[in-house]
């Protein structure tokens, strides 16, 4: 591609698409997974202390906030963040609506084929994105008890669909992509079996229409399982 045409590109993405911001902010207190570290933040230097810089030290787990799990996080030998092409999250958007699985319900197949039917199809390199609703339970502790508990998920025949048509990535807005108090992450097993990474805790996902431009990249934890993630989508 010629020098001008990727200004022309850029600009084009830059000054007339609408972005949408699917990442929550990273803050104190945000809800976390309970075996997991909470995020925490301590200011490290001030201008008023006589410092020349203000900075904080961060303290998050590889899952914190909307994130992505790499293979490594349920497959033994998996690839690790680190080693995740930065391309992993790159290409068309795929928004399903999934508002009418009742709490730790699972979203079956035919909803998927009747999205299909009804959009058009899912196809390989796709990065698929499901709405339960749970992010209209997202709070700050302690309002967050809703969000913690009882989300639903994706059923194991509508994981095997979306790792056999070869999509890029899988995403969700509850905090897992298994519902609630499963025995097995049956899900994860599926997906990340397949090198196909999850994305969880995503947000405005209803600003989105069935199909938009996704781009996200995660941090090179070296070895990690995962990453948090900047997610944002583009519509015309």
């Amino acid at each position: 591609m010629e020098h001008n045409n990727y200004i022309e590109m850029i600009e084009a993405i830059r000054d007339h698409a609408k972005v949408v911001d699917l990442s929550y902010t990273m803050e104190m207190n945000m809800p976390f997974w309970p075996t997991q570290p909470k995020y925490e933040a301590a200011v490290v230097e001030t201008y008023e202390a006589g410092g020349e810089s203000y900075h904080q030290s961060i303290r998050i787990s590889e899952h914190t906030g909307t994130h992505i799990d790499a293979p490594k996080h349920f497959i033994p030998g998996g690839c690790p963040v680190d080693e995740l092409s930065p391309r992993t999250v790159m290409g068309r958007g795929v928004t399903i609506h999934g508002e009418n699985i009742a709490p730790c319900g699972l979203l079956p197949l035919e909803q998927i084929k009747a999205f299909e039917a009804e959009n058009g199809e899912i196809r390989a390199g796709d990065i698929v994105m499901i709405r339960f609703g749970w992010e209209d339970k997202y709070a700050i502790l302690p309002e967050d008890k809703g969000f913690l508990r009882d989300w639903p998920g994706l059923s194991e025949e509508a994981a095997r669909y979306l790792a056999e048509k070869g999509v890029s990535a899988v995403g969700c807005d509850t905090l897992a992509l298994d519902a609630f108090g499963v025995k097995r992450f049956i899900s994860h097993e599926i997906l990340l079996g397949q090198g196909i990474p999850i994305m969880e805790n995503l947000c405005n996902l209803g600003k989105l229409p069935p199909f938009s431009a996704v781009f996200g990249l995660q941090n090179k934890f070296k070895g990690g399982s995962g990453s948090p993630i900047r997610l944002v989508a583009f519509v015309q």
